[in-house]
Formats: structure tokens, C-alpha cells, sequence
């Protein structure tokens, strides 16, 4: 069926719109939160994050129930919910078993720890950030693909920003972000984020959905576009991110970027008969058009901090310290949601003066926190991703995205960034999402061949 012979879908309960638009707004409010990293700045971003997860869904409930967790979330939710329980639980024989204390620590009668987690408040704080992405997760899960398409909206609409900002604060000097917070880096481009890894991240997660939205049949005010307007469109978001991106010398972001782009390329050519008609050059256009901007932009000093890398890198030595100092046992019951910073503290030593809040490595701090729990959790992730794949122009993007802030893990902190987070979740319940199908009303008036039309 062609687009114009496209039926279009049931109008939505006011309060789905209502949940939808929650979720957009959070979506452009928290990157503008991220300028600053400090207890203050991460309590409110946090706070927001928790506050509009909790009214949208409380908001999609307003139109009664639409779809049931399936007994793989719950499981998921409840194991989760389960560990934080345990390690927070005042009960000594788990303080001895699992507690990540030294024997000095132990042997002092003043000091005897009560918990599991060495830090009860960053392991709740932690699954408190568990359960609002939970939610996101759910919303993008159950909500109908109309509504959808206008938080994808949002999401292209806050990268692009994040670009253009990031482009113009680096072209004009401006000294700092959003004239409330000092840029860590006038030399580099990291639009509203703290720092340009935390920025370069966001983007490569964000690019490929950037490109994409402008073919994805039926997108809110892009789908009657002219043909060559969606390209012009897509062609200058892939150029604008591109070189922003590459102009933020982020080495890993622009790795991931570059693989991101691989990949999206790779299923766009493979599957382009299936893409909803789409044609795989507009594909090759952005990303030949990102390489252009890009060397005329940002590329030099990108190759020039490429060039210096060694293995001196406090991230390195940051990893060292963990795979040779912490007991090995430690890594398969974890130490504690959120509990790396307060036991790194026992082995830091005197060469690393900076304070390590985070291991630089989502991946490996989520195995030294969560142990055998957290890769059972990220397996029943894969393998929900797994069971529901299959290849649309938005299913391309949103693997491409996931894949390129997954090579993000191995070697930064991006899945704590809450604005990353929350495109990550709401990416994380589409691509888990089966396939939609049309109600009965709709079946019967295709069948009977009368136009659809809302009562």
C-alpha cells in the first residue's frame, strides 16, 4: 500500500498525548542540565528525570490500560529491585559475605560497616534512576507508533540544537554554557554538556535518528515533505552533527560515530527493499556529506589528539587499578549499585590525584557494581533485542544508535549522563516492542474497503 493509500491510525486518549508530550519535554529539558556536574546539578537532573517519567506514566494510565508488562519486564524489574533491597539491608551477614571493606575497616569497632553497599544512598539513588528509565522504557514499549514519532521528534530536534549550539559557542568564543555554567573547554566543541565525551556520545547516539527521521513513513510534519526537501534535510543534519561531533575531538565518540554509520549503512543496504520503499543513496549522501563538513571543520585537531594517544590515559590507569587490586570475588557478586566511587576510594593511589567518581567504562562498572546480577540483566536485554528484530527505516536508526553508544561503554561514563540515559531507555523499549497490529475497527473497514474515518 503506498503512502498516499495509507490509512491513517485511531486518534489517541488525550492522555497518551499527554504522556507523549511529557516524555518530548523531558527529552529537550535535560541536555540544557548537563552543562555542570556537580551534587546540585545531578540531584536536579535526577529529580526531573524521576518526576516526568513518574507523571507520563501516571498520565498513559489516565486512558485506561493498554498493554500488559510482559512477564520478562516484571522479572527483569523485580530482580533488579530485589538486589537493591539486599544490598541496602542492615544485616551483618551480608556486610561479611559481600561487603567490599578492608580488614582495617572491619577490625575497628567504631567504624563497623551496616550495609552490603558502602554507599545505601548512591545504591538508591541508583535504582530510583533504574526505575524512571524502567518507565520511559515502557512508555516507548506500549505507546502507539503515531506517538512515538513525536518524541523522535524531539530527540532529532534536541541533537541538532545540541550541535548548532555547540558550533556557534566554539565559533564565537563564548565562555560559557548557557551563561550559567564556565565550558570546561573553550577549544573543542561540547555544546551544553560538561565535556566534549559526555557531548560526542549523545550525538553518536542521537546521528543516525537525525538522518533517518526524515524517510520514516508517516512522521509528524515531515511525511508530506517533498522528496528532495527530505533529503536536503537529512543531508544537513548529517552534516551538522558530523561536524560538530569530529569538531569536539572526542577520539571514542568519534569512533563510535564512525561505527554507528557503518552499521546503519550496512542494514540500509542490506534490507533496502523492505525500508518502507526508501532508497539507500540519501544513506550514502549524509554520510559522505558528515566527511566533507567534518575535514573542513574539525577533523585536524581530532587526528591530533588521535596521534598523542598512549597508554598514560587515566582511564587506563583507572582500569588497571580495578582488574589487579579488587578482589576477584567481587565482580561476581558486585559491589553495590553506585558503590565504585566509595570503594575505589580504599586502592586510589597517590599517582591518581584527580577524584574518580566513575570507572570511564559503563560496562566494566557495571560488572564490578551488579556482578552475575547485572549480566543476567543485560542478557535478558540482548535477547528481548533479539527475539523482536527485524528492519524499518526507524528500527535501522535505532540499532545504529544503541550499537554506537554500546562502543561508548567500553571506555566512558555516558549510560550515568541522564539526558543520554533517557534516549537510551526510550530507544531500548522500541526496538523491544513487537509488531504493532491494526485494531478490529480498522481490519473490518480495509475489508469492507471504506475510507477510515475517527467517530
Amino acid at each position: 500500500m503506498t503512502e498516499r493509500h495509507r490509512l491513517p491510525e485511531e486518534p489517541q486518549p488525550a492522555g497518551l498525548r499527554l504522556a507523549a508530550a511529557l516524555v518530548a519535554l523531558l527529552v529537550l529539558c535535560l541536555p540544557l542540565m548537563m552543562g555542570n556536574r556537580t551534587p546540585e546539578t545531578l540531584t536536579a537532573s535526577l529529580l526531573a528525570l524521576t518526576t516526568f517519567s513518574l507523571l507520563a506514566v501516571l498520565a498513559a494510565n489516565l486512558s485506561g490500560p493498554r498493554r500488559r508488562l510482559p512477564s520478562g519486564w516484571l522479572l527483569l524489574a523485580g530482580l533488579m529491585t530485589l538486589t537493591v533491597i539486599v544490598q541496602v539491608l542492615p544485616w551483618p551477614l551480608l556486610v561479611e559475605r559481600f561487603g567490599p571493606y578492608p580488614d582495617a575497616v572491619r577490625a575497628f569497632p567504631g567504624l563497623q560497616p551496616l550495609t552490603w553497599s558502602p554507599d545505601p544512598g548512591a545504591t538508591l539513588r541508583g535504582w530510583a534512576a533504574f526505575i524512571a528509565l524502567f518507565s520511559l522504557a515502557w512508555l516507548a514499549y506500549a505507546m502507539p507508533r503515531g506517538l512515538r514519532y513525536w518524541i523522535w521528534l524531539a530527540v532529532v530536534a534536541s541533537a541538532l540544537f545540541q550541535a548548532l549550539y555547540g558550533v556557534l559557542a566554539h565559533a564565537l568564543g563564548w565562555e560559557s554554557i548557557l551563561g550559567i555554567w564556565q565550558r570546561h573547554r573553550t577549544s573543542t566543541v561540547h555544546g551544553s554538556f560538561s565535556n566534549r565525551n559526555l557531548f560526542a556520545a549523545y550525538m553518536a547516539l542521537t546521528w543516525p535518528l537525525a538522518v533517518a527521521v526524515w524517510h520514516i513513513r508517516g512522521m509528524p510534519l515531515l511525511a508530506r515533505l517533498p522528496a528532495e526537501l527530505k533529503i536536503a534535510g537529512s543531508l544537513v543534519s548529517a552534516s551538522l552533527i558530523g561536524a560538530a561531533m569530529l569538531a569536539s575531538t572526542s577520539r571514542l565518540g568519534a569512533s563510535a560515530r564512525l561505527f554507528g554509520m557503518l552499521l546503519m549503512l550496512i542494514l540500509w543496504s542490506r534490507h533496502r527493499q523492505w525500508i518502507q520503499g526508501v532508497s539507500l543513496w540519501p544513506a550514502y549522501l549524509a554520510a559522505a556529506a558528515t566527511f566533507v563538513v567534518a575535514l573542513w571543520y574539525g577533523v585536524v585537531p581530532l587526528a591530533e589528539r588521535v596521534l598523542e594517544t598512549d597508554g598514560d590515559d587515566l582511564r587506563f590507569e583507572i582500569f588497571a587499578v580495578v582488574l589487579s587490586e579488587f578482589p576477584r570475588a567481587w565482580l561476581v557478586h558486585g559491589v553495590g549499585l553506585g558503590g565504585f566511587e566509595a570503594t575505589f576510594k580504599q586502592f586510589q593511589p597517590s599517582r591518581i590525584s584527580d577524584w574518580v567518581d566513575y570507572l570511564h567504562s559503563d560496562a566494566l562498572q557495571w560488572l564490578v557494581e551488579m556482578g552475575l546480577v547485572g549480566v543476567i540483566v543485560l542478557l535478558m536485554v540482548l535477547t528481548g533485542i533479539w527475539k523482536q528484530f527485524r528492519l524499518n527505516t526507524e528500527r535501522v536508526a535505532l540499532y545504529s544508535g544503541l550499537a554506537a553508544l554500546g562502543l561508548v561503554s567500553l571506555a566512558d561514563f555516558s549510560w550515568h549522563i541522564p539526558a543520554t540515559q533517557a534516549v537510551l531507555a526510550l530507544y531500548l523499549g522500541a526496538v523491544l516492542a513487537p509488531r504493532q497490529r491494526k485494531s478490529a475497527r480498522y481490519r473490518r473497514k480495509r475489508r469492507r474497503g471504506e475510507p477510515w474515518r475517527a467517530s
